[in-house]
């Protein structure tokens, strides 16, 4: 459905052509962006408690999550705002952040069902962000792999 997708006219885009190319990525990463921060700060302030089901959780564990998140989301932003020529670069960048993200979102998954069984949608919610991050590493190998092909061709076809 590729005209389904909006296409920038600027070139190259702005910061908001990007958003309303990719708006759930978008979204998806500045959430894991601000669930990174906001675990970081609970460690250093106690009283704070972005998550009950993370209080529950040893250190080691909330630091892993909220690093794999903070992380992930942050380079799942640059990824998709990537500015410079080499795409390529902007492509690993992103999809090492989806890897990422993932990783945080299955792992916080993870401990809430673990302490909240029967809360299905604490648990759920960030199990299918965590899915849709997958999703969206796999796709970047999918676009990479077409261009590249894309390119072979017309490069043969300009040769031959």
């Amino acid at each position: 459905m590729p005209t389904h997708v909006f296409k920038p006219t600027r070139n190259p885009p702005r910061w908001w052509d990007r958003l309303l190319v990719h708006p759930l990525d978008m979204t998806v990463a500045v959430v894991a962006v601000l669930f990174g921060v906001l675990v970081v700060l609970s460690l250093f302030v106690p009283e704070f408690i972005p998550s009950k089901s993370m209080d529950k959780m040893p250190w080691p564990i909330v630091i892993l999550v909220s690093g794999f998140l903070g992380t992930g989301g942050m380079m799942s932003l640059i990824g998709l705002n990537w500015w410079g020529d080499n795409v390529s670069t902007g492509w690993a960048v992103e999809q090492f952040g989806w890897w990422f993200t993932a990783g945080g979102f299955a792992t916080y998954a993870l401990s809430v069902s673990w302490h909240y069984p029967g809360s299905l949608f604490s648990w759920g919610v960030p199990l299918a962000l965590g899915i849709g991050s997958l999703i969206r590493a796999i796709s970047i190998i999918m676009i990479e792999r077409s261009v590249r092909a894309t390119l072979k061709e017309v490069e043969e076809h300009n040769h031959g």
